[in-house]
């Protein structure tokens, strides 16, 4: 067991607030923006992230792959519901306030997260010793810009009738309305929505909000149905001319309800354009927002001449009033266009885009390489694309990282990338020898670390204006102890050795004021040391996003040096002779005919290097407790024979098994994020709504940071099935409560216990495996919880190791599980 006192950042809020890169960004070309009818308008703007020069977090396959199809819950039954229209909703304007600045520290979260706040009367000093001054918004609903501080707003709302709002909130924190707390919008982008509820009476909203970004903003508007779509944040594809494959639609719904709904049904309806799909979520948070995806099969190819398609969905749930439905418009675009491509992700069954670039005069069966680029932070994956020319010899695909801003290509963001990959080559069929990765800024960052841990993808890495890590460009100081090791592949650096082999044409303005040339440099002159093959090229004078005449599209992306040295260099996917470092078979557990299932300790790097002689492979390990070899891979190469470790197998047709094959594994391994990086659920103590908020919140908080989907329902209505098809994350539970739990590890009213020792009013958090799942812990001995609010895991910065034990004040002990799940 592993002990150390670990200061949380303020994660239930700064920590949280995102993942700058710092990136100049490509304006997007073109606006694929899903259209309501004629009769329906979406609150507030609906557009991309506006690219900002002010504003820039895996395994070798993506994860949940057999989980792409959404399960059909056990009961499942349309409700007996009447069929209508989402309602459009209307203005709702609060415009006066309270507003302070707390000079010291937060003296009031605590209360707003236990319900325990007391709102001011008026202007004056409070019991928390704040001092509160009145504030009138203006038609926008921004509140007073708190410069680099923390700013809290209070307003008093008096309402007859239960109301339900949909909340707008940018550049801010959280929002706080009768106990539940929803996230902020820290970016601003003007697309998140979150449901509010106000009760008949008297209601306190709460802003919370941290300058830095402008003035924060409140925008409000009402709605009678109990659950309401917000087509300003959706995830929609182009319609190529000609093309008849699947696609998916996403839309964010607002759930108004302080119940779950369970069996939330998710249809497109038959049409002479669309057959009938259904698309299921086993309950939707009570008081939540989350992504649903809509199955888009199409019956016919959209033809020549046609600009639109119409499309009907229909959204129905047990615990709804009513049947919904909402009639959207997608956009036909010719086959050779730049456009948007969508799929369903195998990370949490969402709907996710990337941006396509086709190649020029495409000829059907000639085999094209694909050159995979990642966006700059504040950039959409289109409008990455659009910031290239097509080529005639290779697609150009743009992912999206999640959002605009997401998670620095890190976490899930690397994964992001990873499916968008998969999902392209297997749509158009890309030459697998023939693939190179390559982005801006973020995205150039992203380029090298994406890249470092996956050698076996890409045979060139093309960085423009990257960063080396969090801690050379941000001035982090790099964790330590277990979180460092849950963190260990954010330092680039320690696994620039896969690169040998590979080519690297790295790109840098040297009077870039975001990133400094000084990051590109450094780097460059570091892989030299593992790889000869590598230019880089400085663009005198150039800031950091430039432009010139040499290239079709912008130059510091699109640049023809860089595209001819992608052409001229293929890659070897199943290498024999090859040099490998993962921080752990979590990160990347394969590379060319190596799966690493666990390693020994989760406290160094696995190791594995590769040499051919003749009919044989021998491998030697470092760290490397269970693996498997892909026979038909090798016996395609001539090989028959393969020595591990000093140790000779025969090598069979089929995988060959070395080691352990027992305990972790890949997709059931731990750290604690990789329960949430399958479709997973929250569930929380039935009628308890101390759990219920927490776990809304961060379904809602996925929603915003992730674009993405998770359920969450009461303790006693998980069934079989769900345990079997999802990943479960228990908040509140006890240990009585739980399948199944670690030796050694109790909690009850007063103390966690941990071994032999106790630790007083404290929370823990930790994975187990749950039969082929994984299962996740978030509890608490004392049972108000208010320290959960200090988790907060979607960042590319909030790795946890497998388990923790915290209070309010910090890590107490932490550490990771043995290969069989037992504390060390």
């Amino acid at each position: 067991m592993q002990s150390t006192r670990v200061a949380f950042a303020l994660a239930f809020g700064l920590a949280a607030c995102g993942d700058d890169g710092n990136t100049a960004a490509p304006s997007s070309t073109q606006d694929a923006t899903p259209r309501p009818s004629a009769d329906m308008e979406a609150p507030g703007p609906a557009r991309d992230a506006a690219p900002s020069p002010e504003d820039a977090d895996v395994a070798d396959a993506a994860p949940g792959a057999e989980d792409a199809g959404a399960p059909v819950p056990e009961d499942a039954a349309l409700p007996p519901a009447p069929e209508q229209a989402f309602t459009e909703p209307t203005p709702f304007v609060v415009t006066d306030w309270l507003v302070a600045q707390p000079a010291n520290g937060d003296p009031i979260f605590d209360r707003l997260a236990t319900d325990d706040f007391t709102a001011p009367d008026g202007p004056g000093v409070d019991a928390a010793g704040l001092r509160w001054r009145g504030a009138v918004t203006d038609e926008g609903g921004a509140l007073p810009d708190p410069g680099g501080g923390l700013l809290y707003a209070v307003a008093r709302i008096t309402v007859e009738t239960d109301t339900h709002l949909v909340a707008q909130a940018d550049r801010v924190l959280s929002v706080f309305a009768n106990g539940q707390m929803q996230p902020g919008d820290v970016y601003g982008s003007g697309a998140m929505r979150v449901p509010v509820l106000l009760r008949a009476g008297e209601n306190v909203l709460v802003v919370r909000a941290f300058g830095g970004r402008g003035a924060p903003a409140l925008r409000l508007w009402q709605t009678p149905d109990a659950l309401a779509p917000n087509l300003a944040d959706t995830t929609f594809p182009d319609l190529p001319v000609g093309e008849t494959r699947t696609q998916y639609a996403g839309i964010a719904l607002l759930n108004g309800l302080e119940t779950a709904v369970t069996n939330l049904r998710a249809e497109v309806v038959e049409s002479d354009l669309w057959a009938p799909t259904t698309w299921t979520l086993p309950a939707m948070a009570p008081m939540a927002a989350t992504h649903v995806a809509f199955e888009l099969r199409p019956k016919r190819a959209p033809t020549e001449g046609e600009m639109e398609w119409p499309v009907t969905v229909r959204v129905s749930g047990d615990g709804l009033p009513a049947t919904y439905t909402q009639a959207l418009t997608l956009r036909v675009v010719p086959a050779a266009s730049t456009h948007r491509e969508s799929f369903l992700s195998g990370v949490d069954r969402s709907a996710q885009y990337f941006g396509v670039v086709p190649p020029t005069d495409f000829e059907p069966g000639r085999a094209y390489g694909m050159v995979l680029t990642l966006h700059g932070a504040g950039v959409q994956g289109i409008g990455q694309a659009a910031a290239y020319s097509a080529k005639d010899w290779t697609w150009i695909v743009a992912p999206t990282n999640r959002r605009p801003f997401g998670f620095d290509w890190e976490e899930w963001g690397r994964l992001d990338a990873l499916e968008t990959l998969e999902h392209a080559m297997t749509t158009f069929g890309a030459d697998p020898t023939r693939v190179y990765l390559t982005g801006h800024s973020m995205g150039g960052h992203g380029t090298w670390n994406v890249g470092v841990h996956n050698p076996g993808r890409f045979a060139v890495l093309g960085p423009s204006a990257g960063w080396s890590s969090f801690y050379t460009y941000g001035g982090e100081s790099p964790p330590t102890g277990p979180f460092g090791r849950a963190r260990a592949s954010s330092d680039t650096p320690n696994f620039l050795s896969n690169l040998a082999r590979r080519g690297v044409y790295a790109i840098h303005g040297d009077a870039d004021d975001n990133v400094p040339v000084s990051e590109g440099r450094t780097l460059v002159g570091q892989v030299r040391a593992f790889t000869d093959d590598v230019e880089f090229h400085e663009q005198p004078g150039a800031g950091h996003w430039w432009d010139g005449d040499l290239g079709g599209g912008a130059d510091c992306v699109d640049w023809p040096p860089l595209f001819d040295f992608m052409q001229a260099r293929t890659l070897d996917p199943f290498e024999l002779d090859f040099a490998f470092r993962t921080p752990s078979p979590w990160t990347t557990p394969r590379h060319s005919f190596v799966t690493l299932r666990s390693a020994v300790s989760a406290d160094e790097d696995c190791t594995v290097s590769s040499t051919r002689a003749g009919d044989t492979v021998t491998l030697d390990t470092t760290n490397v407790r269970g693996l498997e070899l892909d026979g038909a891979a090798l016996r395609a190469r001539g090989v028959t024979r393969a020595v591990v470790d000093g140790r000779g197998y025969d090598v069979p047709e089929g995988l060959l098994s070395v080691g352990p094959q027992t305990g972790k594994r890949p997709g059931q391994h731990g750290p604690f994020n990789d329960v949430l990086q399958r479709p997973f659920c929250y569930v929380y103590a039935t009628d308890d709504t101390v759990w219920q908020r927490y776990a809304s919140f961060q379904v809602s908080t996925w929603a915003h940071i992730g674009n993405g989907t998770a359920c969450a329902l009461p303790i006693d209505a998980v069934t079989p099935m769900l345990r079997a098809t999802y990943n479960l994350v228990y908040v509140g539970a006890l240990p009585e409560q739980l399948p199944s739990m670690p030796e050694g590890l109790a909690w009850d009213d007063l103390n966690v216990t941990l071994a032999d020792t106790e630790f007083f009013r404290a929370s823990v958090a930790y994975v187990y495996p749950d039969g082929d799942r994984m299962t996740g812990v978030l509890s608490t001995a004392y049972g108000e919880g208010a320290s959960l609010w200090l988790l907060q895991p979607f960042s590319s910065r909030g790795g946890m190791p497998d388990w923790l034990v915290y209070d309010a004040q910090g890590g107490l002990a932490a550490g990771f599980f043995d290969p069989e799940w037992a504390f060390r």
